[in-house]
This record gives structure tokens, sequence and C-alpha cells, in this order.
């Protein structure tokens, strides 16, 4: 009995030492992260850092002092040594987990000198990389973020809008040439071969404004406003398909499709009528046609499928047939709906940003337009939503005096899939496009006018301090 207590008389300083100078480490380690951050922009985990190192601290006093008397010999310490570098792993783990998820611009492409022409649009290629326009041409990018060549706006011409979408690697593209407006020449662009496939001169084009694209890609067919018509063409090829009249006096507004419908408004000020409009893609025959009240103010196609268009003072809905089947209001005592950033569709939910007593992102409901959920992201004023990677999840991206944060949320509710992430040093603009693909997952394309920022910045996830 004599003789275990002896043994625990003398392993008991020997494990006090020990564990006083793994304690002691991690409280070296916390003091050296603390003035780091008091270097930074962001706090997030600072405040139970100041209270977890102290704490640390005054624990390592006590058990060195406690175990003195442990620390002879070589072994003990050797051994004290070994376990305190161990400790370091998952105090490190712990950090990261009070810091919550950082990422940072992992690689961009930047032009030497502010870029002279303004940016129209992007578009991501799914075979993998993106496409940045210009009024003076199409910059190419590949998977790896490498600049993969690009086109040239033709001479006398500046580019002016873009197909919403690309179809088979296929993008359409407008273009302005005086005195004519934007649509006067339209072509199509193989973006794989960097190829211009077609190309049409139109002997004059209709007035648009930025919410009326004058081109969209829906179901293999170019759909081309012109005057006094709206043609659909084949992609690959340019020859005309068929052609749909459009009434004097009147203009093809908020075009759009998905699948294989187009989608249009057909807006008459001077006999004071509108009407949406759906046509098969393919053979140009109308599907149904619905009247609307005239629109007072912006006319845009929120989503193609399900139909959500901003008309006037209400976000309006309609089914597959053109039955009207409920309203959002653009403007009401809880919260004004915003027309920039664009939305981004969940399901049967449309996210869009809003302002109000608590401002941040609020999802209605595509179906009958009633709100389903309200995220306040602290207050922060939203700069971009987009589709999560995760299945059904929203992205938004949020900005404060401090810093700027990439929420991950949950289409259905609205709630945090997980701790927001900060964006160190992010050069974007107040417009950009985020696409969730990518090596580290993420990659914004910058679409501000000034040309003084990054064409496009990828992200990886901070794995440091």
């Amino acid at each position: 009995m004599d003789n275990h207590t002896s043994r625990g008389a003398r392993w008991l300083p020997r494990a006090l030492f020990v564990s006083g100078t793994a304690v002691a480490t991690v409280t070296a380690l916390y003091l050296l992260l603390l003035g780091h951050m008091a270097f930074v922009d962001w706090n997030r985990g600072r405040g139970p850092l100041l209270l977890l190192t102290p704490a640390l601290g005054l624990l390592a006093y006590v058990l060195l002092a406690r175990g003195r008397g442990g620390s002879r010999g070589a072994p003990v310490r050797w051994l004290a040594a070994t376990v305190a570098l161990a400790a370091l792993w998952p105090a490190w783990q712990g950090y990261t987990w009070m810091r919550g998820p950082q990422a940072y611009a992992w690689t961009w492409w930047q032009a030497e000198n502010p870029e002279p022409a303004r940016p129209i649009g992007a578009w991501q290629l799914p075979s993998g990389g993106l496409v940045r326009a210009r009024t003076d041409g199409l910059r190419i990018y590949n998977g790896e973020g490498r600049s993969a060549g690009g086109r040239a706006a033709p001479e006398g011409t500046a580019f002016c809008a873009l197909s919403r979408t690309v179809a088979h690697d296929v993008g359409l593209v407008a273009a302005a040439r005086a005195p004519g407006g934007c649509g006067t020449r339209v072509s199509a662009v193989d973006l794989r071969q960097d190829d211009e496939l077609w190309a049409k001169d139109l002997p004059a084009a209709p007035p648009a404004d930025a919410n009326s694209p004058s081109v969209a890609v829906v179901d293999g067919t170019a759909a081309v406003v012109t005057d006094g018509a709206l043609l659909g063409l084949d992609l690959r090829g340019g020859e005309e398909r068929w052609r749909m009249p459009v009434p004097s006096g009147c203009r093809v507004r908020a075009l759009d499709g998905a699948a294989d419908r187009l989608l249009y408004v057909e807006d008459c000020p001077g006999a004071g009528t509108a009407r949406l409009t759906s046509l098969d893609a393919r053979t140009g025959t109308p599907a149904w046609q619905t009247p609307l009240p005239i629109p007072s103010g912006e006319l845009r196609m929120l989503s193609a499928r399900p139909i959500a268009l901003r008309a006037g003072d209400a976000v309006r809905l309609f089914d597959d047939a053109g039955r009207e089947r409920g309203t959002a209001a653009v403007s009401g005592p809880r919260e004004d709906l915003l027309t920039e950033p664009g939305p981004s569709v969940s399901g049967d939910l449309l996210v869009l940003p809003v302002k109000g007593k608590v401002p941040g992102v609020s999802a209605y409901s595509l179906l009958d337009g009633h709100r389903v959920w309200h995220a306040g992201l602290d207050g922060a004023t939203v700069l971009g939503l987009a589709q999560g990677r995760a299945p059904g999840g929203v992205d938004v991206v949020t900005s404060t005096a401090a810093r700027t944060h990439l929420w991950h949320l949950d289409g259905a509710t609205g709630r945090r899939k997980a701790e927001p992430t900060i964006l160190r040093d992010v050069p974007l603009g107040r417009r950009f496009e985020i696409y969730p693909t990518g090596t580290e997952g993420y990659t914004f394309v910058n679409l501000d006018p000034g040309g003084a920022l990054p064409s496009y910045v990828a992200l990886r996830r901070v794995t440091g301090w």
C-alpha cells in the first residue's frame, strides 16, 4: 500500500507538469491569434477567445505550480513537449470553429489598365468556364479561370445585350450600330469553339430599355425582336423558322422563356393595352394570350417557369395555361421589393431583396403570392443572390461598413444552413453575377461600369489564420 502511495506521489507532479505545459502552449497560441485579430477587419470569434485565453493561462499557472517538482528528467520533458505539440491541433480546430468559415480571393483576372468598355453581362458555360461580355467584345475564361480567347465586337458596332441563357454552348448577342438601336445586328456565337455561327443585320431595331432584352434562347430557337415582328431563328444555322407580327404602335418587352415555351409582353401604349403571350419556341404557334393591366412602371420577367412577371406595382403570377393565380405587392406596409440585385428561384419560391423595418431577403410563393419566409441577415445590404451549391439552397452576399458575408440559407424555410462565410478582401462592386461552381465553390463576375475591379474572382476557403 505504501509502495502504491509512493508511486502516485511521484507520477502526480509529472502528470501536472505535462498537462500544464500543454495548456501553456495552447495559451501562447491563442495569445498570438488574439494579437493577429487586432489587425483584421473582422471580429467573429474574438469574444470567446478573449474569455478562454485568460482562463487557460490561469489553469496553466496552477498546473505548472503544482507540478513543479515533476519536471526533472529528460523523458518527462520530452513527453511534455510531445503532448504540447499534439495539443496544438485540437486548439487550432477550436479557433477555426470560433472564427467560423472564411474565404479569400484565390485567383482573379484583371486588366493592367481600367477597362474602357462597359460590361453588359455574363454567361456560365455548362462545359465549365464563363464568358464576360463588354460593349467592345466577349472574353472567355476556361474552367481553371485562365483567359481562353474571345471575340471583339464588329467594327462600327457595340454589343448591348445577351440572351439570358446559352444552349449547347451557343449564346445570342445583340449589337447596336448607329443610327439604329440595340438589336440592329444579332449574332450567334459558339462559345466552345470561339466561333461566330451566323450574324444578321436588321433594318431597324425598336427602342428598348435595360429590362427588355431584344434576344432570347429557348429550346434551340433564337428569338429576336425586330421592328414590327418577333422572329424565331434556328440557333445554329440562323434560318428563319417563324415570324410573329407585332401590331403597329406596340413593342415586345420582357422577352424570356423556358423548356419549349417563349414568353413576352406585347405593350401597346397608344391603345392602352398589354398582353402576356406564350408561343411554341420551335414553331411560333401561339399557346395562349392573357390581358395585363397597363404597366405604368418597370416590366420584367422574374421567372419563366413558374411564370412571375413584375409589372408596375405588383409581381403577377401565372400558371402554364396563362391563368393568373396570385400577386405580390411591390410596395406594402411591411416591406418593399427591390429591383436589384435580381431574384433567385428556389423550387416554387421567388427569393428577392427587400427593404423595410427589417431589411434582408424574403421568399414569396410562385403559386399564390403570399410571403413564406423572411431573413433579416443582420440588417446588412444585400448585394447578390444565387441558387446555392446545396440542393434547395439560396446563397446571399451582404455587405456592411466593416465586412462582406456570404450567407447559406435553406430555400424552403430561410433558416441558416451554416455560419455565414466572411469574404476577406474580395473585390466586389455593386453589380456582379454569382456562380456557385469552380475549384473552391464560388466565382464572382464583376459587372460594375468603372472598369477598375477584377473581371472575375474565384474564392478559396481560408485554412490558415
